[in-house]
């Protein structure tokens, strides 16, 4: 589709095309809707008496432009030969020349621009690339073809119009001309843990995998600019691993392999639109280009901020590059889809059991997994929990509910838990009540299957009734104090009745 030159014999033909009628259509299909398309004459053939004459000429400006950059290439012919079956020596001189147009090192406007049919969309599929740019009535020549402000990154195209002698007719005449686009189509995505395994549900003491794939757009050698940007926010729910983040270069059917050529910084913003980020990788373009995709990694946590329910723990990932290629300033960004992951809940209450409106501090509980394995927690505040591993700072499994009686316990993922009452309130007995609840989101959504709310009553301690009573107790204490008197007098009265029988003596 590059090659220029057709020598033109025009011995061949009686018949010819007159110079009023020398022109045709082209046609660009099969590009985004809405891109602008534009069309740069850079070669003409000229005619004589209503016949083409043989060869071409460059335009005035890129005669000049070629004199003192291609001195080879100044003659068109010399071109055609040069460059024949060469599709490599074609391709960087038509970089070269976009460059030197889009730089304004050759004085050259459009011939003709136009949008599109169609709207853009993102993502860009094959289904979606319905776009068409008709350019009719154009004069015979050599265009370049230059399409811009798409999602997708298009190369610099030439096309030829120029007549062609059909021998059935024995006539000069000019087809319709179909551009046919080369292109690179940039997109990113985002997933939990990997490609295979999409978990969606995750407790505060799990490290959670995050794996972003950007494709790498072809940026030709003289392209002006070659900006390439991935970033990534997430809610304050969530916290980086900073020291888990990998970056690879990916080519198909080969292993992943560690790349250089790229600067990170942490919580800042993005390019151009300052939105804030966790994270932003700026890539020297020259140094990645030998790779089609590049692959991140990294690991994160939920927090003591983590959201409860169907609005869920999220975050997205960006890639920000340089759609035109020939316009320094250009920038397109294209953003994952919302990944989102989410945690549960448990809420304990505390009550009187004779009376359930009325809560109970002072209550303590401790929960265990499946395994029997006591789970660690850090308190938030006064009832308030969530999840952590053993060796965080601060880590108990004593969870004490609030003024009101209440429990919290957050960060928990799907499973089945045990809790029981291990301290009761001043006065009140511990509770003999133990509950068993398996959390599920089958959909999964943020929202359990069941609501759970679990209530420990208590009650005040007591004696149990036995046989005989307060009254038998006195009775017999009474009995034994009058044993006891009588005892005492029947001593005394002995005594006196020795006295006495000695006196007699």
């Amino acid at each position: 589709m590059f090659l220029i030159l057709s020598i033109v014999n025009l011995n061949q033909a009686n018949n010819s095309v007159s110079s009023e009628e020398a022109k045709g259509n082209i046609n660009v299909s099969h590009i985004e809707g809405g891109v602008d398309v534009s069309l740069y004459k850079i070669a003409s053939m000229e005619y004589l008496a209503g016949q083409p004459k043989e060869g071409y000429n460059w335009e005035s400006t890129v005669q000049s432009w070629m004199d003192e950059n291609f001195p080879n290439y100044s003659n068109a012919e010399n071109f055609y030969h040069e460059t024949e079956g060469n599709s490599e020596a074609v391709k960087i001189f038509y970089d070269t020349l976009t460059a030197a147009i889009k730089e304004n090192a050759i004085e050259l406007s459009a011939y003709a621009s136009q949008k599109a049919t169609g709207t853009a969309t993102y993502p860009v599929t094959p289904e979606n690339l319905t776009g068409t740019a008709k350019f009719s009535e154009v004069e015979v020549g050599t265009y370049l073809v230059i399409i811009e402000n798409g999602y997708m990154v298009y190369t610099p195209s030439a096309v030829n119009l120029i007549p062609s002698f059909e021998e059935e007719t024995d006539q000069w005449v000019i087809k319709d001309q179909e551009v046919i686009v080369k292109a690179t189509n940039p997109s990113i995505t985002k997933t939990v843990t990997d490609e295979e395994t999409k978990v969606d549900n995750y407790s505060t003491k799990d490290s959670i995998t995050y794996t972003i794939k950007a494709d790498i757009p072809t940026y030709l050698e003289n392209s002006l600019a070659k900006k390439y940007y991935i970033s990534d926010k997430i809610d304050p729910s969530l916290t980086i691993k900073e020291d888990s983040l990998t970056i690879l270069g990916l080519n198909n059917g080969e292993e992943p392999e560690s790349i250089t050529g790229y600067e990170i910084t942490f919580d800042t913003t993005r390019p151009e639109s300052l939105d804030p980020v966790s994270f932003l990788i700026k890539f020297d373009y020259d140094k990645i280009s030998s790779y089609e995709t590049i692959k991140i990694v990294y690991t994160a946590k939920l927090n003591e901020n983590s959201i409860i329910g169907t609005e869920g723990n999220n975050n997205y990932a960006y890639l920000d590059y340089s759609n035109n290629p020939y316009v320094t300033s250009s920038m397109q960004t294209q953003s994952s889809d919302k990944t989102t992951i989410y945690t549960y809940d448990l809420e304990i209450k505390s009550v009187d059991q004779n009376n359930t409106d009325t809560p109970l501090p002072g209550s303590e509980f401790v929960l265990t997994d499946s395994e029997g394995n006591e789970l660690y927690f850090i308190k938030e505040e006064d009832g308030i929990y969530y999840l952590v591993n053993p060796e965080e700072e601060g880590a108990t499994t004593n969870l004490v509910v609030d003024d009101e009686g209440n429990l919290y316990l957050y960060g928990l993922d799907e499973g089945k838990y045990t809790i029981e009452q291990t301290k009761a309130p001043e006065g009140y007995q511990v509770s003999s009540k133990t509950y068993e609840v398996e959390l599920t989101d089958s959909q999964p959504d943020g929202i359990l299957d069941d609501n759970y709310t679990l209530i420990f009553p208590n009650t005040k301690g007591f004696l149990l009734p036995v046989t005989g009573g307060k009254g038998i107790f006195t009775l017999a204490s009474i009995g034994i104090l009058l044993v006891g008197i009588g005892v005492a007098l029947l001593i005394s009265i002995a005594k006196k009745k020795k006295v006495i029988q000695e006196k007699n003596k």
